[in-house]
């Protein structure tokens, strides 16, 4: 189902099907998009923020561009800035340093996690908590109608009004 947005250039409302902008935004971003390519074709190895300056463009929208892969793709040469570090790059959002920091501090928090005394549990596609003594059901309608139904009685014996220190019915 589309949603209804609010276009971050302009600020008008639009239903959104593809895209981050507006459609009159998404036509204004590709002429400019094609003012920039055209400058880069001619001065290749520019980096973002002049051609910036030069086109009139704003720097989020080129980066924008960037980061898709658009310059990539045309295989023009445009440097921006890493997201993390501020080292010129080419592609991507991230420095190929910063991508391998980002990496090793992933697998010290896998290996933290991994060490805790609560091991993680997987869920159920019934909604129930699976631990090692239950055994796994099948994944027949009745199981699951029963799983949900008793969840739910569970979580509304669970609730208080607000209002009143009385159970919500």
């Amino acid at each position: 189902m589309p949603e209804v947005k609010s276009c971050p250039d302009c600020g008008k409302l639009y239903v959104k099907f593809a895209g981050r902008v507006c459609p009159v935004c998404r036509a204004a971003r590709q002429q400019q998009l094609n003012d920039a390519i055209g400058l880069v074709k001619a001065r290749p190895g520019l980096q973002l923020k002049e051609v910036g300056r030069i086109c009139g463009v704003s720097e989020r929208v080129l980066l924008d561009f960037a980061e898709e892969g658009t310059f990539r793709r045309l295989d023009l040469s445009v440097s921006y800035p890493c997201r993390f570090c501020s080292t010129p790059i080419d592609n991507g959002s991230i420095c190929s340093r910063c991508n391998d920091e980002l990496a090793r501090h992933i697998i010290d928090l896998r290996s933290k996690l991994e060490h805790e005394e609560h091991p993680w549990r997987q869920v159920q596609t019934s909604g129930r908590y699976a631990t090692p003594f239950d055994p796994v059901r099948d994944n027949d309608a009745v199981s699951r109608k029963e799983a949900l139904m008793e969840a739910l009685s569970q979580h509304s014996k669970g609730r208080k009004s607000r209002r009143r220190t009385g159970v919500i019915r």
